[in-house]
């Protein structure tokens, strides 16, 4: 039988600290007879079954409370070489609190940098070039980087879509040869208006397609020579000197083509063998007409000079564009022979009058 010390206890407690009644000595003698012959069954296979008994719930106990500590854990990332599966989130912080992520992403050069496909969309800077990249496309992409000095170098091209662009520079300097203006204009009037504004002086140059031609609202100073194939000038011409092309030709006899785009003067230096007719063109050899480059009212003036021999020759018919004979103003009546030995100064007026239409004042003056 199992003993109750504790009820053993109290009762020898009770009896010693009785106050009422008497305790002889025969009284202790049987209760201590009777303490022992107390023989309780306590032995070492009972403690032991209870030891495991006990050592298995706590273990059990500490199984448990391993899983939730466990479980609580998985929820955080170790202090190294953590790898997330998903967004980190810091919450809504502003520059005023914690919240941000403070990293030193370096690498010492391209070569060391990851694979550009298995973190697309990653930033890193780059030691070696000084400059930060970011992964796109299969790709490490340097983002434009300002040096220690404020200049920015781009490798490729650059689109700038907005409104407006501004260099506030001292010096632009351009490498490539030609600047286009009005760029993707569907057409010479969508182009109207493309050119350089200078601010300030309000001075312009600017295309007109009106007119198909440039156009400036300031005058123009050549300092050098000076070539142009044609000129408008829609006001008084003021010229210090005229140096004008002559076209020297050594041939005696045959049509003459007048081709007026290319120089107004001839000289033919060789004594003339034969009669000889002109055609005016614009220029025959480009298939030109004079037609084309004369408006309604305009007129233009050329010379030929022939060097006649003892026997002289003279120009017999004047064509405009290969028509049938222009009609020609003689002053002083047409000629009917050439000066001999001299030269023979023709001069001819080319008027447009109608489309195709022409009238030519001529004149012969003879130099002995």
């Amino acid at each position: 039988m199992a003993i109750n010390t504790s009820t053993v206890e109290t009762n020898l407690t009770t009896k010693l600290n009785a106050t009422s009644g008497t305790t002889d000595a025969k009284e202790f003698l049987l209760l201590g007879k009777a303490v022992e012959a107390l023989t309780p069954s306590v032995t070492v296979t009972s403690i032991q079954t209870e030891g495991t008994t006990q050592v298995a719930a706590v273990t059990a106990e500490g199984a448990t409370q391993v899983a939730a500590v466990q479980a609580a854990g998985s929820t955080f990332a170790p202090l190294a070489g953590a790898t997330f599966t998903g967004d980190i989130n810091m919450g809504a912080n502003d520059i005023t609190t914690t919240g941000k992520i403070l990293y030193s992403n370096v690498y010492s050069a391209l070569g060391d940098l990851p694979s550009a496909s298995t973190y697309h969309g990653m930033f890193a800077h780059v030691h070696g070039t000084g400059k930060g990249y970011y992964a796109h496309g299969g790709n490490w992409i340097p983002l434009v980087n300002e040096d220690s000095s404020g200049n920015v170098t781009i490798g490729g091209n650059l689109t700038v879509s907005g409104s407006t662009t501004t260099v506030d520079s001292t010096t632009l300097n351009v490498t490539d040869l030609n600047i286009t203006v009005a760029n993707g204009a569907a057409d010479a009037a969508a182009a109207n208006g493309a050119g350089l504004t200078v601010d300030g002086a309000s001075a312009t140059f600017n295309y007109n397609s009106s007119f198909d031609k440039w156009t400036m609202n300031k005058g123009l100073v050549v300092s050098g020579a000076f070539t142009a194939d044609s000129a408008d000038i829609n006001g008084p011409l003021n010229i210090e000197e005229v140096k004008e092309k002559v076209i020297v030709d050594t041939s005696t006899t045959g049509s003459i083509f007048g081709n007026l785009s290319l120089g107004a003067v001839r000289y033919y230096t060789a004594n003339q063998t034969a009669n000889r007719t002109i055609s005016f063109r614009g220029d025959q050899g480009s298939g030109i007409s004079l037609d084309s480059i004369m408006a309604v009212g305009d007129s233009m003036t050329s010379a030929f000079l022939f060097t006649q021999g003892s026997t002289p020759y003279y120009i017999s018919s004047v064509y405009v564009d290969g028509g049938a004979p222009a009609v020609l103003k003689w002053v002083g009546g047409a000629p009917s022979g050439g000066n001999a030995s001299g030269i023979d100064a023709y001069t001819f007026t080319v008027i447009k009058t109608a489309a195709s239409t022409f009238t030519v004042l001529a004149s012969l003056t003879a130099y002995a």
